[in-house]
Order: C-alpha cells, then structure tokens, then sequence
C-alpha cells in the first residue's frame, strides 16, 4: 500500500509540468509563400505560429487543383499556468504540387486566406 501511495506521489508533480497535453490550434501571426509557382513545381509556404506555453505538432493540409488550405496543429499542457508572453516560432510547409495546380491558386491557412499565388 506505501508504494502504491509512493507511486501516486511522485507522478502528480509529473501531471503539473505538462505531461499530460490537449490539442489547440496555435494562431498565425503571418503566412508567406511566392508570388508565382510553376503548375507541377514544388511551393513552399512559411508561416509563422503564435506560441504560448505550447507546442506546435504539424499541418493538417487540403489541397485541390485551386486551393492550399493549411490548419496547424499544436498542443498545450493540462494544468499548467502559462505566461501571458508569445513566442513565435517559423515554420515550413511545401506543396508537392499534385495535383497540377491551376490559377489563380488561393492559400488559405487556419480558415483565413492568405493571398493566391500565378500559376506559369
């Protein structure tokens, strides 16, 4: 019974520093990507993540013949008081570019569009 109550123990302040983490969706603070991009041609999208006490984990990625539609993915502790102070942290998403693309060709990232892009 001791260990068990010894177990229990030691893993609380574990849970506190933020073993435990629930899915967010950090902000964009910008999005940037080339003014023209060949139909076939690898493209390339850099956008900048709003940060706390988070952690970015990805893209969730869209994609048509017309549109990039781009949702990042992150993760926060459970239990954790975070500062009120933002990191940013850059980071790279590349469009394979299949299908072809045609033009104009929309970004949209986290539900707000960005801008299009010329297709060549």
């Amino acid at each position: 019974m001791e260990r068990m109550l010894l177990a229990v123990a030691l893993s609380l302040p574990l849970s506190a520093c933020g073993v435990i983490r629930t899915p967010t969706t950090p902000g964009v603070a910008d999005v940037q990507f080339p003014a023209s991009v060949g139909a076939t041609e690898a493209m390339n999208v850099t956008v900048t993540v709003s940060l706390g006490c988070g952690s970015f984990d990805g893209f969730s990625a869209q994609r048509t013949a017309s549109r990039l539609s781009l949702t990042t993915r992150g993760s926060s502790p459970v239990g954790v008081g975070c500062t009120a102070s933002v990191r940013n942290e850059t980071k790279v998403y590349t469009d394979p570019g299949t299908p072809a693309r045609v033009g104009p060709f929309e970004i949209v990232v986290n539900g707000k569009t960005w801008g299009t892009v010329t297709v060549q």
